[in-house]
């Protein structure tokens, strides 16, 4: 008896392993979409940006100059530049998932599947300008997607 159950256990968990290689083997969606999404800063708070919008409508400044981008699919090269300069990776304070197409400010909760990522900037010192961000699919076709806003 004692075998015959010891064999079923190895059985059982080597079912589950297969099942577990099969979903992590599935391919990361591509990259499908980039947009600047969000600016803030000391003066003005946060300005949530329109989907073909060239510029911010408000005027910010101070201190503080932050900026939210949004991206669906994976990415590997994140790239962010503000007046032509390259931002250097720290810049990119923090990086969250989403998990809802719908809804990018939504972070995941355990067990979903992640559909994309919001990466915040930090431009402090800088007061108007032009931010561009772009990045590179993970997997095919490895498209460089970018878009960029013209801060007041």
């Amino acid at each position: 008896m004692k075998k015959s159950r010891k064999t079923l256990l190895v059985s059982i968990a080597g079912v589950l392993l297969a099942a577990s290689a099969q979903i992590a083997a599935a391919p990361a969606p591509a990259l499908s979409y980039v947009h600047v999404r969000v600016v803030g800063s000391s003066t003005q708070g946060w300005e949530f940006v329109g989907e073909n919008a060239l510029s911010t409508s408000l005027d910010h400044g101070g201190a503080q100059l932050r900026v939210v981008t949004v991206e669906i699919g994976y990415g590997h090269t994140p790239v962010a530049k503000m007046n032509g300069s390259v931002l250097p990776q720290s810049a990119n304070y923090l990086t969250t998932t989403f998990c809802n197409y719908s809804n990018f400010l939504q972070e995941c909760s355990p067990g979903q599947t992640v559909v994309g990522f919001v990466r915040y900037w930090n431009l402090d010192g800088h007061q108007t300008g032009n931010f561009w961000y772009q990045n590179t699919s993970t997997n095919s076709p490895w498209n460089t997607l970018g878009d960029h806003m013209t801060i007041l």
